[in-house]
């Protein structure tokens, strides 16, 4: 097995094991951890919002993509194209990621083929959710914050070439704990995505920058609490929204083995 299958499957297996934890939540270690992981992240997030470092989603030198709502998702409508042909009166799907998270990787091959199918029937309204959580493993570059925020930059100004250049990224994900990939880099694969070469050379913006960490805040106060997260709300409507495999009492569904999400969701309809 090569090195890059034999990491996938690695991943694969860390994930598969993640969600059976959640399952069965029989020992108070893994609760307390949960928990005080949790508190951790929370904490981190609070005193960086009270020293003033991280505006308001929506706010002045918070620039947000312009098709994005409230919450910080990016809709990708039946047509593949941010802010267009979104239905309204589907199920909505909205994914949290990180564009350095390994697992969110696996995600992505699991389950991109089956959303997308879905998408373009106009089975699902889907929200993407870029966020950064992970800067502490790129070595100081800050590699989570910089893709995020360059995923903000292409959903805003090539809004056609956004899921390109997402697929684009994982297919080219760096490793935890290296220097992720360098802005020239992404830049690059923003043009192999599709990118028109302006767009692609504007990519390093501040505000897209805040944008993204104040998406990461407002993930966290509407209960994400790592990466992947899948949140579904049968009604469509985000505040009726149910974050899967999040507590005992949530959806279980374990959406790293092929079809089950899409098996899931179609159970809603």
């Amino acid at each position: 097995m090569s090195s890059k299958n034999q990491k996938a499957a690695e991943a694969r297996a860390k994930a598969q094991a993640q969600v059976r934890a959640q399952e069965r939540r029989t020992t108070l270690m893994i609760i307390a951890g949960s928990v005080a992981g949790l508190a951790i992240f929370a904490a981190v997030v609070i005193f960086i919002v009270n020293q003033g470092k991280v505006p308001e989603l929506g706010s002045d030198g918070a620039t947000s993509p312009v098709a994005s709502d409230s919450t910080g998702g990016i809709p990708v409508g039946t047509s593949g194209v941010v802010g267009v042909d979104v239905p309204t009166d589907a199920v909505r799907v909205d994914i949290y990621l990180d564009y350095m998270c390994p697992i969110c990787g696996v995600f992505e091959d699991t389950n991109a083929a089956d959303i997308d199918e879905m998408r373009e029937a106009g089975d699902i309204q889907v929200y993407y959710h870029p966020i950064s959580i992970l800067d502490r493993y790129s070595n100081g570059t800050n590699y989570s914050t910089r893709s995020a925020a360059a995923a903000g930059v292409v959903a805003n100004d090539a809004p056609e070439a956004f899921l390109d250049f997402s697929n684009a990224l994982f297919a080219n994900q760096p490793a935890e704990n290296t220097d992720g990939l360098s802005d020239d880099e992404i830049e690059q694969i923003a043009l192999d995505a599709g990118v028109p070469a302006d767009v692609a050379g504007s990519l390093v913006n501040d505000d897209f920058k805040k944008w993204a960490t104040a998406a990461t805040q407002q993930a966290s106060v509407d209960g994400m609490q790592g990466t992947p997260t899948v949140r579904i709300s049968a009604t469509g409507s985000f505040d009726d929204g149910l974050i899967l495999n999040a507590d005992s009492s949530s959806p279980s569904v374990d959406y790293f083995t092929d079809g089950n999400l899409k098996a899931y969701i179609e159970s809603l309809g």
